[in-house]
């Protein structure tokens, strides 16, 4: 029961922020009566896509309703589908990027010296926060599966390599404009593209150099909140 209400709990905090970062962004729609940032209330929603996986695998993974074979292939698909969709998380740290492109400072004004300026910049930040903390949330339950039914080499093994191919994902889906379905509905192509990218001595050397800087970010974060748990534990 504890562990419920302290999944609920930590569920319904991420959710209120989440909320709380799109009514910032309204806010500041309607005032300065542009158009801007509609595209986080989709990003946030594909943030939390692998938090809503890993939850299902989760209670599969706990349940006796059917054997162990079945639970392992719907537990194995799931995981594919959460491993697609994880980058989507801590992508929302590269969503800073926007005020600097959308704001637009007044005649004169240097945009730090302008309060709407760090509106704007409020938003990504809080975005970057949800997301990196969706994406460690889920990380950490799946990571936790792992350790208990093979160790916990095995397990940090598997976090690890997690985060370094959500690093290459998320520079695809920043830089190469890939979306996380086009693994099914366009696999031929977006392989092909892939390896003209990996054969590419400067295309490869950007993906390298901004993936480590993302692995680093994530890696060190993940460790920060696995060391916080363990002590409290």
């Amino acid at each position: 029961m504890k562990h419920v209400q302290s999944r609920l709990a930590i569920l319904g905090i991420l959710c209120a922020f989440s909320l709380a970062c799109l009514f910032l962004a309204s806010y500041i729609r309607q005032y300065t009566g542009r158009n801007v940032y509609t595209f986080l209330h989709w990003d946030i929603f594909l943030a939390w896509v692998p938090v809503f996986c890993v939850l299902l695998i989760e209670l599969v993974y706990w349940g006796k309703w059917t054997s162990h074979r079945i639970r392992v292939l719907i537990m194995s698909l799931l995981g594919l589908v959460w491993l697609a969709f994880y980058p989507n998380s801590a992508y929302l740290i590269t969503d800073m990027l926007h005020p600097f492109v959308h704001y637009k400072p007044a005649a004169g004004i240097r945009f730090t010296h302008d309060i709407e300026f760090w509106h704007h910049l409020l938003v990504f930040v809080s975005a970057a926060w949800i997301g990196l903390t969706l994406g460690i949330y889920s990380l950490y339950i799946l990571h936790s599966l792992v350790a208990r039914s093979f160790g916990w080499i095995t397990g940090w093994s598997f976090a690890i390599v997690v985060l370094a191919l959500s690093s290459v994902g998320i520079y695809i889906g920043r830089f190469v404009r890939w979306n996380s379905w086009d693994l099914l509905t366009k696999p031929g192509i977006r392989i092909q593209e892939l390896y003209h990218m990996l054969f590419d001595p400067v295309r490869l050397y950007h993906l390298s150099s901004f993936s480590l800087l993302i692995f680093g970010i994530t890696i060190l974060s993940y460790g920060c909140v696995y060391c916080f748990t363990f002590i409290r534990k």
